[in-house]
């Protein structure tokens, strides 16, 4: 399994804008709700709802690409795109690209790099998540991290198309330096 944030990276660089219009969707679907609903949710119920949006909107504008194929394995929502060798899923994530959810064993056999049944050679497992802002509301940056049974590997962030320069890049890396 590959693990250098280059590596992966560049071979995700085809699909990082179609990634990073995803899980705006989630949330600006999610921003667009009745002020009185939105009242009456939690952070859980909040991520739940954009979480359902993104889902939809990733099998809108992945499933019918090349080389992209969504599975559903051990009850989670998955994209294989079989050109980077990596298959990704969909979070709420920290700063550190850390899923803020509850761990659930799928959740952590995803994290540990556990063996997918039907995946092979084995692909890299990613999560790409957003981050919000210190209120829970404003939306501050896409992600893609390497999760680990620790936290985050790694964590880069995609530079939205219409705010690249021309010979920019689509990403950069945002992993905090971690004291020992």
């Amino acid at each position: 399994m590959e693990t250098d944030i280059d590596v992966i990276m560049d071979r995700l660089s085809p699909y990082l804008d179609r990634i990073d219009a995803i899980l705006r969707h989630g949330h600006a679907t999610y921003e667009r709700y009745a002020p009185e609903i939105v009242l009456d949710h939690d952070a859980s119920t909040q991520a739940h709802c954009t979480f359902r949006h993104t889902l939809a909107e990733a099998h809108r504008i992945l499933d019918d690409l090349p080389n992209v194929r969504h599975m559903e394995i051990r009850g989670q929502n998955l994209w294989l795109i079989e050109a980077a060798n990596s298959v990704i899923r969909f979070k709420k994530t920290d700063e550190d690209g850390v899923s803020s959810n509850y761990p659930t064993p799928q959740a952590v056999a995803f994290d540990e790099g556990e063996e997918l049944p039907g995946l092979t050679p084995k692909p890299t497992r990613l999560t790409a998540g957003y981050l919000l802002d210190a209120t829970g509301t404003g939306f501050m940056r896409s992600q893609i991290s390497l999760p680990t049974n620790k936290g985050a590997m790694w964590c880069a962030a995609i530079v939205p198309f219409e705010s690249r320069a021309a010979d920019e890049a689509a990403w950069y890396e945002v992993t905090r330096q971690r004291r020992f």
